[in-house]
């Protein structure tokens, strides 16, 4: 009988992006009300990372994203958020006020290996999304209406890019031809950064009307939540620049 082999599979990484702050990762990762997210904390180089592991569809599987932010306060055992009425992120160590919604924190011993070799940059993206210029924010808004329902959307990220301020998003077209899902990277692009940390849409008989706005309030309103990173690889690898 063939002896079974003890030796553990090698894990690939994800894609690391660095968010701006804490609050940009708050805002990423805690968009539904129906999941409770877990966050990762550990010290990489001697820096405290605190960092939440998610997935899209993309070509022939799914595409791992670690999304990260490196800490300046002291840890506790959850994040707090809230986005309606006003937007604040909290690190606590109780869940019990529900005016937030809650993330689980969970501090490890060591580094994770797969995640270390995301953040040290060794892992690329090899498989690039297509991408496509909107004519307006109004049309990549309508894109994220789209991709979007009752419990989740989503996020619009926000990236500098040679002098430009570009705002934009990952849309998968599932079953194209043998892929899993075509990944298409929808984006606009500004002389200035975005004012506020969302936008506000509404389509009425008088036409279209679209804001920036600091949080959630009037529910008749669609909202898109910006989340600002430091590099974007879907946009800013090198073998994309004959795409753009």
């Amino acid at each position: 009988m063939r002896k079974k082999s003890t030796r553990m599979k090698k894990v690939k990484p994800p894609i690391a992006i660095e968010v701006s702050d804490i609050l940009n990762l708050a805002r990423l990762a805690m968009s539904r009300v129906d999941i409770q997210p877990l966050f990762w904390y550990f010290n990489w180089k001697k820096q405290p990372i605190l960092g939440h592991l998610s997935s899209i569809p993309y070509w022939y599987g799914n595409l791992p994203i670690f999304a990260y932010t490196r800490l300046n306060c002291p840890l506790k055992g959850y994040i707090a958020y809230m986005s309606v009425e006003k937007e604040e992120v909290v690190l606590t160590d109780s869940n019990d006020d529900n005016r937030y919604v809650y993330g689980a924190v969970i501090e490890t011993e060591d580094e994770p290996p797969f995640i270390m070799e995301a953040l040290s940059g060794r892992n690329k993206l090899k498989d690039n999304p297509v991408l496509i210029k909107a004519g307006s924010l109004n049309s990549l808004i309508r894109m994220l209406m789209i991709l979007s329902d009752t419990n989740s959307s989503p996020p619009l990220w926000y990236f500098e890019f040679k002098g430009k301020h570009l705002l934009g998003l990952i849309a998968p077209f599932f079953d194209y031809y043998d892929a899993n899902a075509l990944p298409v990277f929808f984006y606009v692009e500004s002389d200035t950064k975005p004012p506020a940390s969302f936008v506000r849409y509404i389509s009425l008989k008088t036409g279209e009307e679209i804001s920036y706005v600091p949080y959630i309030s009037d529910m008749k309103y669609f909202y898109g939540r910006i989340v600002n990173v430091k590099s974007m690889p879907f946009f800013t690898s090198p073998s994309l620049g004959s795409q753009k």
